[in-house]
């Protein structure tokens, strides 16, 4: 895959515009762009609900008004990376109003803010290609609040304030993005929602990961790659030691305190939130039954953090789809 090269010309529909949207005109052009929900990864099914809840917001001034607020923050965070995203951008604003669904007036501040992160992805030499992978996680999103919960909406609009202030990326089959450290920069690995994790595809994602940011962030200089997941809990490689998530996991040197882990497999593995009845899981694959299994004799999933080895390729892993598909530990990236 290409992961650099020279500015390219405008992607489609995501035009550039000015760095700020004060909005009383910007906003309801852009909710009325019939292109622009499609470039951002909302599928069929989403598209037109959005597509409704729009037609609702442009009835309401108040709601536009809070579309605006947060479209500002929002334009206001791009190019400050930070590990802690989310700080401001929400605070004091309602997620929605009655009839549109949880988070939808974020999902639109983030639909609206799209051409701001792509005119950035280009400043800095970004492909359409990758700038278009990338943005498309809006849509993966939402689509992943559909499965959790079974209808439009979404709650994980921090993660994807992460996706939005540019130092974040879909490479492959892997997503990174820059985080700052008291010794300088760091790349935090993701794994989202998508096929099977296999070693061939984490190898060039990791390779495409140390092109792309010394390319195009050469003034953040990256000195380790970093992972931190329930994928990284050494209980997994006894329950599945032939899998993809094995050899993931041997990838990486652990460090620190593991933290707790439940909330995150049940979230990542059977896209599940809050107080879950352990014989309602499904267990229709190697590792969500060796999850149930394990929770359900009463021991716990951790989150460990790792740090990649120098040596992190190990070709004679053997795959097996049925235990390779899991997501990584952020709030929203995977599945």
């Amino acid at each position: 895959m290409t992961t650099h090269g020279s500015p390219t010309s405008s992607p489609r529909s995501l035009t550039s515009s000015p760095r700020s949207l004060s909005l009383s005109k910007g906003i309801p052009q852009r909710l009325r762009d019939p292109v622009l929900p499609a470039r951002l990864g909302f599928d069929d099914l989403d598209h037109a609900e959005l597509a409704a809840a729009v037609q609702g917001v442009l009835e309401q001034d108040r709601d536009l008004q809070v579309i605006a607020t947060m479209a500002d923050r929002l334009v206001a965070r791009i190019g400050r990376f930070s590990s802690s995203p989310g700080e401001d951008t929400w605070a004091g604003l309602p997620d929605g109003s009655t009839g549109l669904g949880a988070g939808v007036l974020p999902m639109l501040a983030l639909l609206v803010t799209a051409p701001e992160v792509a005119e950035f992805h280009r400043s800095r030499g970004v492909s359409e290609e990758i700038s278009d992978a990338t943005l498309a996680d809006l849509g993966r999103q939402v689509g992943v609040h559909r499965l959790t919960y079974g209808e439009f909406g979404l709650h994980t609009q921090e993660w994807v304030e992460l996706v939005w202030s540019g130092g974040l990326y879909g490479l492959g089959r892997l997503q990174f993005n820059l985080e700052p450290d008291d010794d300088g920069w760091v790349l935090s690995t993701h794994i989202p929602r998508g096929g099977p994790l296999t070693p061939a595809s984490v190898d060039e994602s990791l390779a495409a990961a140390r092109d792309f940011f010394a390319t195009h962030f050469p003034d953040h200089s990256v000195r380790e790659i970093r992972c931190a997941s329930w994928m990284l809990d050494p209980a997994l490689s006894g329950l599945a030691p032939g899998s993809n998530i094995a050899a993931f996991q041997r990838r990486w040197q652990p460090y620190g305190e593991p933290k707790p882990g439940d909330e995150d497999v049940l979230f990542f593995v059977f896209s599940r939130r809050g107080p879950v009845d352990l014989a309602s899981l499904p267990t229709n694959t190697t590792l969500r039954r060796a999850m149930v299994e394990r929770m359900t004799a009463g021991e716990h999933w951790s989150v460990v953090h790792g740090r990649l080895r120098d040596s992190s390729s190990d070709p004679s892993t053997s795959s097996d789809p049925s235990t390779s598909s899991g997501p990584s530990t952020s709030s929203g990236s995977g599945g």
